[in-house]
């Protein structure tokens, strides 16, 4: 099982939680990852710096995830926030484990940042809710959350998600990875 998926790119900022569980399970089937940090804000298993040109073009896609989102205190973060959009950049579709919704359409937390980014990119926006232990994919015809079954992972995908992972967190990124195995044993 260990060369499943060498195909396979992870794009991470190496935080705590999720992102190392992405990584960490990831391994067990041969995933390659990515993990993106600014100098500034250099995270736990950070190994990949983004360039100053990367940086700014974050700055950007930052402030414009910031018209929907409407959160304060940005500059703050902007070193981890501006990673974020080299994680969304990089990837053809973010899965993220999250703790919930601001209203219908927000995901609350830092994760929300990448998932914005993503949504505004026009990129496929995956997230596992712990606290329904749904998963849900944005529509943008709709604009709105709609609960589905386990998404398939996209050669380059995000793997993100909420510090405070849970047990049916973790099970849902080992049932992404396992769907993969199966789809690709079917061939």
């Amino acid at each position: 099982m260990d060369t499943l998926l060498t195909n396979y790119i992870m794009h991470s900022g190496g935080a705590d939680g999720s992102d190392t569980m992405w990584d960490i399970i990831g391994k067990v089937y041969g995933l390659n990852t990515v993990r993106h940090y600014y100098y500034i804000t250099k995270t736990p298993r950070g190994n990949f710096p983004i360039s100053e040109a990367a940086y700014e073009e974050g700055k950007s896609a930052v402030y414009r995830a910031n018209n929907t989102l409407k959160r304060q205190n940005i500059e703050k973060y902007m070193g981890l926030l501006a990673r974020n959009w080299c994680q969304v950049k990089n990837s053809d579709a973010v899965f993220a484990i999250i703790e919930g919704f601001i209203g219908s359409t927000i995901v609350k937390g830092g994760t929300g940042w990448a998932v914005q980014m993503a949504i505004d990119s026009d990129k496929d926006a995956f997230v596992f809710d712990q606290s329904s232990d749904c998963w849900f994919t944005y529509d943008i015809d709709f604009l709105a959350w709609r609960q589905i079954e386990v998404p398939s992972l996209t050669l380059d995908f995000a793997g993100i998600g909420t510090r405070e992972i849970k047990p049916n967190g973790l099970k849902a990124i080992i049932d992404c990875y396992d769907l993969i195995t199966k789809e690709k044993t079917l061939f």
